[in-house]
């Protein structure tokens, strides 16, 4: 019986192969219509556009060296001089290699040298390639042509276009950033070209192959700079041939035909196998074959999922549809006839082994119908009957006792409950049979005795679990008072837990709080800028809008976008030195020239921010082992927080001073408006002197100021009094023992 089932649903499966393969070419043909295949060209052609950019710039920069260079040569210009100078270090002529530190980031520059090389010989032979669908020519800034693959370039690129041609003009500045000039052609092709090409605004392929971390090792990609490119291109070329010409098993799979089929088929066969052990006349689900346990039985059923969902028994309706089967037997020699009869029962046995082991599966879980559940547990998972037998083990080897948690001298006492014991029990064996009745005697005491002793363990059990209770239900100030003898070592330790969770939860409802404080501040100042962003960009639709007021629009847009950038990259460095992740390059570093040099570069907001600033620096150098950028960073910070709040017309005071081995820089201002707030507060981040949040900010000035003072072995205190705000920083002066 089982037999013809399984046999009966594998014919309804190949019966269905037409169905299958009806949906599929549906689905195909869906398919191709969906995919924009001037899509795809656009993004073919912006690859191979970048590709031919970088050989062209390779081929200039030999035209201009006069001789063949690598591509680590003409993109890596820095890797030449760090491989010499690992190369002079190896040779023992005492040079501090950097590799030893490159290294901790993964990559050297040996590895960098064959990355490029590779990457460029890539280029290399995808620009020859396309050359032919590809003309371009290279000018300088000027618009003199430095570089061409075509004959007559300046006749050639004024042209007019043709149907799917595209003109596109490209400029990369002094920094390497490149810019779409312009674009020609169909405006649907246009747009999403000059699309895909933005995404190369800043490309660095080295990036895109390795990762960011490269750059520590001080070598940076180096593209093509101060020229411009002109392509002229069909997007024809670009087109990719139709693969799929006819169904293949991606359509069987995706058009949904093959898995109706199983689940239908399979899914009534599955119903019907669970269904037959409960008919208890039938005898199924009782011999050897149907008795496999839940656990081996699961890991078979994955397996069977992972086969028939992945649709490698659709193999084989694709293989019978594209008639592959038949021709390998008949190019074996069978007749027509013969071959056909032999692929339908090469398809039959594949889906009778499909039905087959599911039906053996399900067969053996419908027994839990017969058995019941407890019993099928019982008797057919590995896991209970192995419970059970350690729960027997268990109950075997332990007594009474190992439930108690007995002091260090508890074998000497029980060692004298016995002696006692046997004491007794001997005198009384000695009265013979009065000994009858002083047993009976004996027992009624000890009873008495150890019952006594119960109840007073069991209240102080009780008074335990007490409190245990009311801690569960978050009352953390319960109090045991009294003296639980045996389990006093156990309120002890809850006494610990206790003030453990006490302080777990206080330190959680802080740190909720403070997140609730970051979550809105961190809102406020990034919804105003993006606000106005918004606002502006709907201004700039508005139809009738002059050209003035569309240049003042943009500027705002610039001004909120630069202040939106501002605030994320401050975010972000505050949150690289909360965590630790900031790699600080330590180097002697003259802090009286870097004060004076932050003082420049701020000369003009100082002079027009109305604080009249007086600076106290010696004249000698001070040398201080310093990260000089992000010491620049601590002193551009303070400086700025100054400038914002302190009072306009009052004098601010920048000291700095050398004190028994340590350089201390002191800053001062008057704060224009009331500090409510401690100085520690004044630290954490997003926090302002300004409650009402009105001024510039992010809030995360003297956060990172601190982090970054910190995180290279110095201190900085901050104090108020009244509306004096002071600053202290603290470095031990270089060659100072610690």
């Amino acid at each position: 019986m089982c037999v013809l089932l399984v046999t009966a649903a594998s014919l309804l499966t190949v019966l269905a192969y037409p169905y299958i393969q009806e949906k599929a070419s549906r689905w195909h043909a869906g398919y191709e219509q969906s995919v924009e295949e001037s899509s795809r060209a656009e993004q073919e052609a912006s690859v191979q556009i970048m590709n031919s950019i970088y050989q062209a710039w390779r081929e200039q920069k030999q035209k201009e060296a006069g001789q063949i260079l690598t591509p680590s040569q003409v993109f890596l210009p820095q890797l030449s001089q760090k491989l010499t100078k690992g190369l002079g270090a190896a040779d023992g002529e005492g040079a501090a290699s950097e590799e030893d530190e490159f290294d901790y980031y993964g990559y050297s520059y040996e590895e960098l040298q064959s990355t490029m090389d590779s990457t460029g010989r890539e280029w290399q032979s995808f620009a020859r390639e396309y050359s032919q669908v590809l003309p371009y020519q290279m000018t300088d800034i000027q618009g003199n042509v430095l570089n061409s693959n075509v004959e007559n370039p300046s006749a050639y690129f004024s042209k007019a276009l043709g149907e799917n041609q595209i003109r596109l003009s490209l400029r990369f500045d002094s920094s390497g950033a490149m810019e779409v000039k312009s674009v020609e052609g169909p405006e649907a092709n246009r747009d999403r070209m000059g699309n895909l090409m933005t995404n190369y605004q800043f490309y660095d392929p080295l990036e895109a192959r390795l990762s960011g971390d490269y750059r520590y090792g001080g070598v940076v990609f180096s593209g093509p700079r101060d020229v411009d490119f002109t392509y002229q291109f069909d997007l024809e070329d670009f087109r990719y041939p139709d693969s799929y010409g006819t169904s293949g098993l991606r359509d069987y799979i995706s058009s949904g035909g093959y898995y109706g089929v199983v689940l239908v088929v399979g899914g009534i066969l599955a119903l019907i196998a669970l269904a037959l052990p409960a008919v208890r006349p039938l005898g199924l689900g009782e011999g050897r074959l149907s008795r496999l346990s839940f656990e081996p039985m699961c890991f078979l059923a994955c397996c069977w999922i992972v086969i028939v969902g992945s649709g490698a028994p659709a193999v084989m309706v694709e293989l019978t549809a594209q008639g592959t089967i038949l021709r390998e037997l008949e190019e074996a020699g069978l007749l027509p006839v013969l071959a056909e009869i032999l692929e339908f029962l090469a398809n039959l046995a594949v889906w009778i082994f499909v039905y087959g082991t599911m039906f053996w599966m399900a067969l053996s879980t419908g027994a839990v119908f017969r058995l019941g559940l407890w019993r099928y547990l019982k008797e057919r998972t590995w896991t209970l009957r192995f419970c059970r037998f350690v729960k027997r083990w268990v109950v075997r080897c332990l007594n009474p006792f190992n439930e108690v948690d007995w002091h260090a001298n508890s074998t000497k006492a029980i060692g004298k409950a016995v002696l006692a014991n046997f004491i007794i029990v001997t005198v009384i064996s000695m009265l013979w049979f009065a000994g009858i009745g002083a047993t009976v005697v004996y027992s009624i005491v000890l009873f008495f005795l150890i019952r006594r002793y119960w109840k007073q363990m069991e209240a102080k059990y009780d008074v335990l679990l007490n409190a245990i209770n009311q801690m569960a239900q978050g009352n953390l100030d319960v109090e045991i008072e009294e003296d639980l003898g045996l389990f006093e070592p156990l309120k002890e330790q809850l006494v610990r837990v206790r003030e453990g969770f006490k302080k777990a939860v206080d330190q959680e409802v802080a740190s909720e709080r403070t997140k609730t404080e970051l979550i809105t501040n961190v809102s406020h100042d990034l919804k105003t800028p993006l606000t106005a962003i918004i606002t502006y960009v709907n201004l700039l639709k508005q139809p009738g809008i002059t050209e003035e007021e569309k240049n003042s629009y943009i500027d705002v847009l610039e001004q909120k976008s630069m202040r939106l950038k501002a605030l994320i990259e401050d975010l972000f460095e505050v949150s690289k030195a909360s965590s630790g992740s900031v790699s600080m390059h330590l180097e002697p570093v003259d802090l009286v020239s870097l004060i004076k040099e932050v003082r420049l570069e701020l000369s003009e907001r100082i002079a027009g921010c109305g604080v009249d600033f007086r600076w106290k620096l010696p004249e000698e150098k001070v040398m201080v082992n310093l990260d000089g950028q992000r010491t620049y960073r601590i002193f551009e910070n303070l400086l700025v927080n100054i400038m914002k709040y302190a009072m306009p017309g009052t004098r601010a005071y920048v000291n700095l001073e050398q004190q028994e081995g340590f350089v201390v820089v002191t800053l001062m201002n008057i704060s224009a408006s009331e500090i409510s707030v401690s100085p520690q507060e004044l630290m954490e981040r997003f926090v302002r002197g300004d409650e009402s949040r009105n001024t510039e900010g992010s809030g995360l000035g003297l956060a990172i100021a601190k982090s970054f003072t910190e995180l290279q072995e110095g201190t900085m205190e901050l104090s108020l009094e009244g509306d004096l705000f002071r600053v202290v920083l603290r470095w031990k002066m270089l060659g100072e023992e610690a």
